[in-house]
C-alpha cells in the first residue's frame, strides 16, 4: 500500500474536519494507510469504495473508536487518539454500521442515549430540542417509541440509529453504510432524511458502497481502495457500480 492524499479544502469555508496521514491497523493487518483529506463546514462528503477496503476504519479512527496513527482535527482542535467522548463533545457523532442498538431497550430510550454526550439527566434529554427534532424527522417511528428496538424492522432500526445520532446535537454527523441491507424504497427514505439534516446546516460524512447513491446527496467524495484514500470529483463515472443488491428489510 502506498500513501495517497484526498482532496483538500479549497478555501470554501471553515474546515470542520481535517485528517492528515491517518492509518489504522488491526494487529499486523493495515486497514487504512496515510489517508489525508479535509471536509469544510456545511459540506456533505461521501467516503466510497468496495466493501472491506477500509471505509469504516477511516470513520472509526476519526471518531476514536479505534486507535490510529496520524492527526485528526475537529474545527481546528487536535483530537486525542482513541477518545470517543472528546469527539462527541466537539460535535462529531457517529451512526455506526449495522446500527448497534440496544435491542432490549425501547426505541425511545435508544434515541435518548444520544443525549449522553451533553447531559446525564433523562428528564432533560426527553424535554430537549435535540431529542424532539430527532423524533420529528421520523414520524413513522412515533407509534413505536415504546417498542423494544430489537423487534423493529431493519428500516425502522436504521431510523432509530440516525435519530440517536441527531439527539447528540452534532455539528458533524458521520453515517456508516446507512442503507446496508435495506430495500431500495427504505434506502430512499433514509437519504431523504439525510438531505434534510444537511439542509439544516449539519456537516455530513457518509460511508457508502454505492457511489451513485452517495452522490445524489454529497458534494465531496473520498474514494477508498485497498486501504488507500484518494480524492475524486463528486461526479458519476461510467464504471461506478449501481446500487448494490439489498435484502428486503423494511
Amino acid at each position: 500500500m502506498t500513501a495517497a492524499s484526498a482532496e483538500e479544502d479549497d478555501g470554501r469555508g471553515r474546515v470542520a474536519l481535517a485528517v492528515s496521514g491517518l492509518s489504522v491497523s488491526y494487529g499486523n493487518v493495515v486497514a487504512v494507510h496515510d489517508a489525508t483529506f479535509r471536509v469544510a463546514e456545511g459540506d456533505a462528503c461521501a467516503i466510497t469504495g468496495p466493501n472491506g477496503n477500509g471505509k469504516s476504519s477511516i470513520l472509526m479512527g476519526i471518531t476514536g473508536m479505534v486507535r490510529r496513527r496520524g492527526a485528526v482535527e475537529i474545527f481546528g482542535a487536535p483530537a486525542p487518539n482513541g477518545d470517543v467522548r472528546w469527539a462527541a463533545r466537539k460535535g462529531l457523532t457517529l451512526v455506526p454500521e449495522r446500527r448497534q442498538l440496544y435491542p432490549d431497550l425501547s426505541a425511545g430510550d435508544n434515541i435518548i442515549l444520544g443525549c449522553y454526550s451533553w447531559t446525564r439527566s433523562m428528564g432533560k434529554a426527553r424535554r430537549s430540542d435535540s431529542f424532539g427534532r430527532a423524533v420529528d424527522l421520523f414520524p413513522e417511528l412515533k407509534p413505536h417509541l415504546k417498542q423494544a428496538a430489537g423487534t423493529l424492522s431493519g428500516g425502522q432500526q436504521q431510523m432509530v440509529a440516525i435519530a440517536r445520532g441527531l439527539a447528540a446535537d452534532p455539528k458533524i454527523l458521520a453515517v456508516d453504510e446507512p442503507c446496508l441491507g435495506l430495500a431500495e424504497t427504505v434506502a430512499r427514505r433514509v437519504y431523504d432524511v439525510l438531505a434534510r439534516i444537511h439542509d439544516g446546516g449539519t456537516t455530513l460524512i457518509v460511508v457508502e458502497e454505492a457511489p451513485k447513491r452517495a452522490l445524489t446527496l454529497c458534494n465531496r467524495r473520498v474514494e477508498v481502495r485497498n486501504g488507500v484514500a484518494s480524492g475524486v470529483a463528486a461526479t458519476f463515472r461510467g464504471d461506478d457500480p449501481p446500487y448494490p443488491p439489498s435484502s428486503a428489510a423494511v
